[in-house]
């Protein structure tokens, strides 16, 4: 069967840290083989025509719970099929399907769902999930289900772990006992080790970063900070995070979970390692006033963001990465490339997913077109075009 070649052209082409303009971007068969200036396009080669625009490589998002009224926690794989899909709608062409803490058996169906719908046609790629707990601090749970949390020692793992294939990442609390054993299981298991809603000290983080470890979810949420004992101080989770060396880090940009100065401050010391999630749940996509349900927890759209029923935490965002671009290019005064970055490989780096999330000789074509403005208007999969909503 005679190979398809296609030029994309017309928009300007975010490729690593540049913004190229007047290339295109060569795909054969699902697969990009190269850029190149207008003028070199191979005279077989077709052309697809974009129009004026923002050409970059599909966007990654490690960390979501779901979209338009549907959980990943649910464990139902047509509830699955309908939040990647407003996900794919949104540009967002990786997922690593995120389920929150809940019942071991419970998990273990979220699991189950996300492999019957991980190679589903016309959905995003599933690198795996990312298990956001259940072994979390009660003290920095957030809107985590409390009654759900265990400890790392507790044996439990083992029954996630039958599911290794379908797990691409799990957070944790470092400083919990069996934290740095858990480490070293899944680093054995070639799955990420994330740190997470912990109430822990600098030395917890050290002693997992040594064993493997070598991610942080969204920081200033779920994180201690300094406390002091008699004259000395003590750097908590946040701090150590944001003096850390060689992890990748998660920031939730919805304008909501942190203000400004708060998102300013983590640039600054994290830039080239800092990756944004949307940490996105069933309501994202719904309206203020929407009752959305995790696992057994129950959480409302307010203000555009999700909160617990009695207003005393956020219940993870209502925002895709898309729209937090924007957002994050507002607030940071980042240039393009800085930018797109973060949603794409900096994410796909810190998941260890290989050929998604830069536009480069044999990663998947997939693509997120944008206007000038930043509002998307469609998107590719595997070479494969779609209008989006």
């Amino acid at each position: 069967m005679k190979a398809f070649w296609e030029a994309l052209i017309g928009p300007d082409i975010v490729v690593d840290g540049s913004v190229l303009v007047d290339h295109s971007v060569l795909v054969r068969d699902g697969r990009i083989q190269g850029v190149v200036p207008i003028g070199r396009i191979p005279t077989e080669v077709a052309r697809r025509e974009l129009g004026s625009g923002i050409l970059t490589a599909g966007l990654v998002d490690v960390h979501t719970h779901g979209a338009a009224g549907h959980s990943f926690n649910a464990g139902n794989v047509e509830a699955n099929k309908q939040a990647l899909g407003a996900m794919l709608n949104a540009g967002i062409t990786t997922v690593l399907p995120t389920l929150a803490t809940a019942p071991i058996e419970s998990l273990t169906q979220g699991l189950a769902a996300l492999t019957t719908v991980r190679n589903g046609f016309g959905l995003p790629r599933i690198p795996g999930a990312h298990l956001e707990g259940p072994y979390f601090s009660q003290a920095q749970r957030g809107a985590q289900d409390s009654t759900a949390l265990r400890a790392p020692a507790d044996g439990s793992i083992d029954q996630l772990l039958d599911h290794a294939d379908i797990i691409r990442m799990v957070s944790f609390a470092p400083e919990l006992t069996g934290a740095v054993a858990l480490t070293e299981k899944l680093v054995d298991q070639g799955i990420v080790a994330a740190a997470g809603h912990s109430d822990g000290r600098e030395a917890d983080l050290l002693a997992c970063q040594k064993a493997g470890l070598s991610h942080v979810i969204h920081i200033f949420s779920g994180q201690s900070t300094t406390v002091r004992r008699g004259p000395w101080r003590y750097p908590g989770m946040l701090e150590a995070t944001l003096s850390s060396e060689g992890l990748t880090v998660e920031m939730i940009a919805d304008g909501k979970h942190l203000p400004p100065a708060l998102m300013k401050m983590a640039h600054r010391c994290l830039a080239g390692r800092l990756c944004i999630v949307s940490d996105s749940t069933p309501g994202a996509g719904m309206p203020d006033g929407s009752i959305y349900r995790m696992g057994a927890m129950e959480y409302i759209v307010e203000d555009g963001v999700g909160m617990t029923l009695d207003r005393t935490s956020f219940g993870g965002s209502t925002t895709l990465v898309s729209q937090m671009l924007p957002i994050a290019i507002e607030t940071l005064g980042l240039g393009l490339a800085e930018a797109i970055a973060m949603v794409t490989s900096i994410p796909a780096a810190a998941a260890r997913v290989s050929n998604v999330g830069r536009i480069a000789p044999g990663f998947h074509a997939d693509f997120a077109l944008f206007d000038p403005d930043l509002r998307l208007r469609s998107v590719a999969l595997a070479g494969q075009w779609q209008e989006t909503a």
